[in-house]
């Protein structure tokens, strides 16, 4: 219903829960807008300086001044400070009516958003605005429905219909059950406003291919103008001018039982934050469950841990939380293999005698330092300067024989034999000289060349020439470049046995050892060793082959690393002496462990970012679980509550009781604690407090306190647009349906009002007490046809038309039966005669309880209206002669009875028959004219 901030929205359902919780359901009605009230200017709901605990309404410079704030102004205003999730709550809310579990899934995946989580894929926040608050067209504007057409895409209802609307009066809309009322209905909650709108599915039995979106058109007056028609679509909101009219139906009702077995109700304004607390709780019961598992979720690794508390690696996993890098543990986990080797030591050196493994130790260090030696030797042997100065000493012996030679040449005849300076004659040539000097002519100079002597190696006399000959030959071998080529081939030759001398050697117990402690140095070792010792072969192979060396690269030494390690060796050696007292020992224990815990990283990296992620998951609810507290929007109802709404209730209230109940329901409204703080208001009983008034209040009483509690709130509103009921009634007894029919046709007066309905005695006491207010009604109903449900007809149905109407379905009948007779189809026009006079009989009946007995006693209605039974007294035997002969004759004309066989008599002419038709009206009417004058 209409607020002074928009349209109107509904109410719960009424429920009443007695001590064995018996759920009765009240008769439906929507919440109506609440009340304004007269503050002045007006801005953002803040704490009080002097009491924060609450509220109080400031102006400020962003406020909107505004004389009549409603509670929906209020709670605009006063969202702009809350979280953007709740803000969304709110829209939901105000649009919806309530949340779903959808919805709950949407807030905790933006509550979430808030506070830096994952960003919702399918969801964002839409802030309560201005736009999504109900319609206020203002006084002079109300919204009335004209009609309802053009109908797609909802349930099963027939197209091309067309449902009109009453705009300055009363609509009765009846139905059976299926027969399309609910589905226009729905029309109405979901384009205007209802608190809970419903859905609006499809025809369940069209196929998927022809199913379409709900749309419709919908004509309306705005002020007592014709507007154009709104065309219609279900986006899930309400129409923007249509959310003026409010849509009641049984799942709006404010008024409730609370488990306290007090019967209550929450008027609206104090139901938005009702519900927004009511998510907060829903939101927070979610994140519960999820901190739960979460909390359940911590790696028992974290319970019972394998790291030292002492160690880097413990001090971190220890302090472990939500804002931790897992980078600096990462770094942790950078380990060497100096620093494995180093564990592996210190765990066997700890577990022996420490002189011992200081003993070993040494030993150790000293293979290395052999091992250093090793490298150091092959360095000095096969670097580019020793091998080049090997080749040099080779090219230079060479050389220098190559010039000895020359001179040979150029001394000697060419008449000699050849190989005179080669290798070979030298060694002859100096064989010769020892023989000479040492055996033949001993003290001689070599070659003796006097008279007599002879060839030491021919043994034959010298001749002169001969002689001549070897003193040349002594000559050429004690020459200057002779002597600097034997010399140079002497210096090569000792150079090259140095060189040969030399071996490298690739194994060693060091190298075994570091082969196994650190696998890099041991490799870099044999490849530097492999390559000095090939850079050797080839050096030697170009010797040999007297050509010069193409030598290959001298890999790197691991000299270094290995002098290292051997003063490492040294050190740690010293270290485990010192480990004999247990100062020295704890620090080598600790060590051991800190890399002990760095080497079992790798197995805690993938657990140590799960705990992050679960910590920060964690402190991401903890900070959406503190969102969720319902101070603030307790602070806010109790404000609307003091402010807005309890100091007109109370009055407001007590008058619509008495109107509508009198003195039967003796019952006042006070306010009463509720739920999250946001305060009820109670209903409680005069005579006793104390009681249980659902134990008191019967159902008929109780729609009564429903109805007055909505008037309440409805009497503030600013404008008088449409109010529609959806089936405001069921099974109620007679009084308070009748109660009920007359404050709506009240209402009527001053607005539109629709009722749509299945009750037919419902439909009746509307009819009834719209005839005696003299207000207008439209009476439209609905059937089930061959396209489908909602076929539209004008008036009720036979069963429930009055006299009056029934008399001008008949008078039409007439007319069509005349065309018929004017043919001369004689059977046809028989037929329909039949057919008339059957209904004609029908009417004369109804109008006995309708007329006569002016409705003081109805078939099937379980009470006697005795309210009217002084109207019966305007009947006289005149009355009863001509009921008799307008009865006999509709006895006479039906096919109700076999006729004679002796008797054929033609029908009644179209004249005849429309005077019998009238009469029943002018019987009626003169009875009525004479009940009107009974007071």
């Amino acid at each position: 219903m209409p607020m002074a901030g928009g349209a109107a929205i509904p109410h719960r359902v009424v429920r009443l829960v007695g001590p064995y919780r018996r759920t009765f359901s009240l008769w439906p009605y929507i919440r109506p807008l609440a009340m304004p009230f007269e503050i002045g200017n007006w801005s953002r709901l803040h704490p009080s300086p002097k009491n924060s605990g609450k509220l109080s309404i400031q102006p400020g410079a962003n406020a909107v001044t505004k004389a009549n704030p409603s509670a929906l102004d209020i709670i605009l205003d006063w969202s702009q400070d809350r979280p953007a999730w709740q803000r969304d709550a709110l829209r939901r809310i105000v649009v919806n009516g309530s949340l779903s579990d959808t919805d709950i899934t949407d807030l905790v995946a933006l509550c979430k958003q808030d506070h830096g989580g994952p960003a919702a894929t399918s969801v964002s926040a839409r802030h309560l605005e201005k736009q999504d608050l109900p319609a206020n067209p203002g006084a002079r504007a109300s919204i009335a429905l004209a009609s309802l057409s053009g109908v797609e895409g909802v349930n099963q209802l027939s197209p091309n219909q067309t449902l009109p609307f009453e705009t300055k009066g009363l609509t009765v809309v009846y139905g059976d059950n299926g027969a399309g009322k609910s589905g226009y209905a729905r029309i109405l909650k979901r384009a205007c406003r209802a608190r809970f709108p419903g859905e609006i599915m499809p025809d369940a039995y069209a196929g998927a291919a022809v199913k379409k979106a709900a749309t419709a058109a919908i004509g309306y007056e705005q002020g007592g103008k014709v507007k154009p028609a709104v065309q219609w679509n279900d986006n899930g909101a309400p129409h923007a001018i249509l959310s003026a009219v409010s849509v009641f139906d049984r799942e709006c009702a404010a008024v409730h039982v609370r488990d306290k077995n007090e019967v209550a109700f929450r008027p609206f304004g104090l139901d938005i934050p009702d519900e927004l607390a009511d998510a907060c709780q829903r939101i927070k019961t979610a994140l519960s469950a999820e901190q739960a598992l979460l909390e359940a979720a911590r790696d028992g690794i974290f319970a019972k841990p394998t790291w030292k508390p002492t160690t880097s690696v413990g001090r971190f996993m220890a302090s472990l939380n939500s804002g931790s890098n897992i980078a600096d543990l990462e770094k942790l986990s950078n380990v060497t293999n100096e620093d494995r080797a180093r564990h592996q030591r210190l765990s066997e050196d700890l577990a022996k005698d420490p002189k011992k493994a200081s003993s070993e130790q040494v030993v150790y260090a000293d293979e290395l330092r052999a091992l250093s030696a090793v490298l150091s030797d092959a360095s000095s042997s096969a670097d580019d300067a020793t091998l080049k100065s090997i080749q040099d000493l080779r090219d230079a012996a060479v050389a220098k024989r190559q010039a000895a030679s020359v001179a040979a040449k150029e001394t000697f005849q060419a008449s000699l034999l050849a190989g005179v300076d080669s290798q070979v004659w030298r060694t002859l040539w100096e064989a010769a000289r020892r023989y000479s000097e040492e055996m033949a002519y001993i003290g001689a100079h070599f070659p003796r060349c006097d008279d007599g002597s002879a060839c030491v190696l021919c043994q034959q006399p010298l001749s002169s020439e001969a002689q001549t000959r070897l003193r040349t030959f002594e000559a050429f071998v004690q020459s200057d470049v002779e002597l600097q080529a034997k010399n140079a081939e002497a210096e090569f030759s000792a150079a090259l046995r140095g060189f040969d001398s030399k071996k490298i050697r690739l194994q060693g117990p060091a190298r075994r050892r570091i082969a196994i402690e650190d696998p890099t140095l041991g490799a870099d070792i044999i490849r530097f060793l492999a390559s000095a010792r090939y850079r050797r072969q080839q050096c030697r192979r170009a010797i040999d082959q007297k050509v010069p060396a193409n030598l290959a690269k001298l890999e790197e030494s691991p000299l270094a690393r290995v002098r290292a390690l051997e003063l490492s060796t040294r050190k740690y050696a010293a270290e485990l002496l010192e480990a004999v007292d247990v100062a020295g020992r704890a620090r080598l224990e600790a060590e051991r462990d800190e890399l002990a815990d760095r080497l079992s990283l790798p197995a805690l990296i993938d657990k140590a970012k799960a705990e992050i992620t679960r910590l920060r998951a964690l402190r991401l609810i903890a900070a959406c679980i503190s969102d969720t507290s319902t101070a603030a929007i307790t602070k806010l109802g109790n404000l609307i509550a003091d402010e807005v709404i309890t100091p007109r209730m109370r009055d407001r209230f007590q008058q619509e009781i008495v109107r509508l109940a009198a003195d039967r329901v003796r019952v006042e409204i006070v306010r009463a604690g509720g739920k999250y703080g946001s305060p009820v208001y109670q209903i409680r009983l005069f005579a006793n407090k104390d009681a249980r008034v659902h134990n008191v209040l019967s159902e008929g009483e109780q729609t009564c306190v429903a109805l007055a509690a909505f008037l309440s709130e409805l009497a503030t509103a600013s404008h008088q647009s449409a109010l529609v009921f959806d089936d405001p009634v069921s099974s109620l007894d007679h009084r308070w349906r009748d109660q009920v029919a007359r404050r709506l046709v009240d209402e009527a007066a001053n607005r539109q009002v629709i009722v749509f309905t299945h009750d037919l005695v419902f439909v009746n006491d509307l009819t009834d007490a719209a005839d005696q207010s003299k207000t207008p009604v439209l009476q439209v109903s609905l059937s089930r046809g061959p396209s489908g449900a909602g076929v539209v007809a004008s008036g009720l149905p036979w069963a429930a038309a009055k006299v009056r109407d029934r008399v001008d379905k008949m008078e039409k009948d007439v007319r069509a039966a005349k065309v018929l007779y004017d043919k001369g189809d004689e059977t046809a026009y028989k037929e329909e005669v039949h057919r008339i006079y059957s209904n004609l009989r029908r009417t004369w009946e109804r109008a006995i309880e309708d007329v006569a007995f002016h409705g003081v006693i109805l078939r099937h209605r379980d009470y006697v209206n005795t309210k009217y039974l002084r109207k019966a007294t305007a009947l006289t035997p005149e009355d009863c002669d001509g009921f008799d002969k307008g009865f006999q004759k509709c006895c006479d004309q039906t096919d109700a009875h076999d006729p004679s066989r002796g008797r054929n008599a033609a029908p009644p002419s179209p004249d005849e028959l429309l005077k019998d038709v009238q009469a029943v009206r002018i019987w009626a009417d003169d009875i009525r004219a004479r009940q009107n004058k009974i007071n």
